[in-house]
This record gives C-alpha cells, sequence and structure tokens, in this order.
C-alpha cells in the first residue's frame, strides 16, 4: 500500500492518502488538511478516489469532509457506526475488526474508544502500519479531558488493542506532535512511559503528570 501524507489543518493534522499501485484505487483518511494539494497529487498519479475514513468526528478531522464531497458526490465515507456526527446517504458504518479493501490493499477496522467514543483506527497488516487518529502519537497518547473522553476506555484501547499489535508496526497518527511524523510500536513503547504502564492507575498517573505540565 502507497502512503502519501499532507500537513496543515487546525493544528498540525495530518490527513493520509492511500492507494492500490495496482488498481489506483485511493482513500483519503481524514479531511483534516486544505483538499487541493491533495486533489493535484491524485490527478498527478491518475488515482481513483472512492473512500473517505473518518477515524474519529472531532471538528479539526472532518472540517474538510464538504469540499472533498463537492468534488467526489459517490465518496464513501467510512467511520464507526455509532457516529457522533450525522454524514448522511454515503456514510459506511464500520465495526470492530471489519475488514475494508482499497483495490488489493486491505484495511482492518479497530474500534479504539477514549479519547472520543467514535474513534477508530486503521491496521494494514500486511505493511505492518496502522493509522491511529488522535488515539495513539509519538510518543504520547490522546487526551480526555473532552467532553465524552473517557480514560479508562483509552487505557483499554491502548493496551488491550494496539499494543498487541506487532512492534515493528508503524504508527501514522493524526498530528505532527512528536519528533517525527510516524514511529514503530517498539519505539513508542521504548522512548514513552505513556507505554509501559503495568495498570490503568499507574496509566492514570502518567496523563495526570502530562496534562499539569502539557506544552502542546
Amino acid at each position: 500500500m502507497k502512503i502519501k501524507s499532507f500537513i496543515g489543518g487546525f493544528d498540525k493534522n495530518i490527513s493520509y492518502l492511500i492507494w492500490c499501485e495496482s488498481t489506483r484505487r485511493a482513500g483519503i483518511i481524514d479531511a483534516a488538511v486544505d483538499i487541493s494539494e491533495i486533489l493535484e497529487f491524485i490527478e498527478s498519479k491518475n488515482l481513483i478516489l472512492e473512500k473517505l475514513f473518518i477515524t474519529h468526528s472531532h471538528f479539526d478531522h472532518i472540517k474538510y469532509i464538504e469540499d472533498l464531497k463537492d468534488q467526489f458526490p459517490q465518496l464513501q465515507l467510512c467511520g464507526y457506526y455509532l457516529q457522533e456526527e450525522d454524514f448522511g446517504v454515503n456514510h459506511r458504518g464500520l465495526t470492530h475488526h471489519e475488514i475494508i479493501p482499497i483495490g488489493t490493499e486491505i484495511l482492518t477496522v479497530l474500534h479504539t474508544p477514549g479519547h472520543y467514543p467514535d474513534s477508530i483506527c486503521l491496521w494494514n497488516k500486511k505493511d505492518n502500519c496502522v493509522f491511529t487518529g488522535d488515539t495513539m502519537f509519538v510518543g504520547r497518547t490522546g487526551r480526555t479531558i473532552g467532553a465524552k473522553s473517557n480514560i479508562s476506555h483509552l487505557y483499554n484501547s491502548i493496551y488491550e488493542t494496539l499494543l498487541i499489535l506487532p512492534p515493528q508496526t508503524i504508527v501514522y497518527s493524526g498530528h505532527h506532535y512528536g519528533f517525527k511524523k510516524s514511529i514503530s510500536l517498539r519505539e513508542n513503547v521504548r522512548l514513552s512511559t505513556f507505554f509501559q504502564c503495568t495498570s490503568e492507575e499507574e496509566f492514570m498517573k502518567v496523563m495526570e503528570h502530562f496534562e499539569k505540565n502539557r506544552r502542546i
């Protein structure tokens, strides 16, 4: 699977264009940045955009949905089946462990609530990569201070869903908050106390310390 990242949006947001090289079928993960550069790239590669994946429905991740719908009226909007927002008739509700094709490439849906109830991650087993939205960043997790966030759910999503993936899996998150844009799970665990906890209580203490000293 081919991957191209685009940074912009509200707060160093990242949208990803993913595609199958053999069929030219493509999808976008999060409508979080101005679409002009994405459209130019799609045209330059002669890609066929058929899906938009919504990692969660916070405003900064869905800001440019209407722009994409104007350009691609048949675009399938793929998000968790219990979305916090109404995405209309083209919404395809996804469930935990559902398999979604992009041409000959395969994505597995992982429901990862905590930062937000409708958060999902998208795992490509073949190429050892996972798109984590705001559930996991380079060096830390997403925050849980907002409405509908839940730290217990986030702990389970991190430790029972994401950290059980192969350690060589590369994390592509929804914001460029770390010292680099992507990172392996192995390295993320090694460098960050967020991913070294042995209990939910310890995780909560790490999160509390982060919020008291937060700069980003």
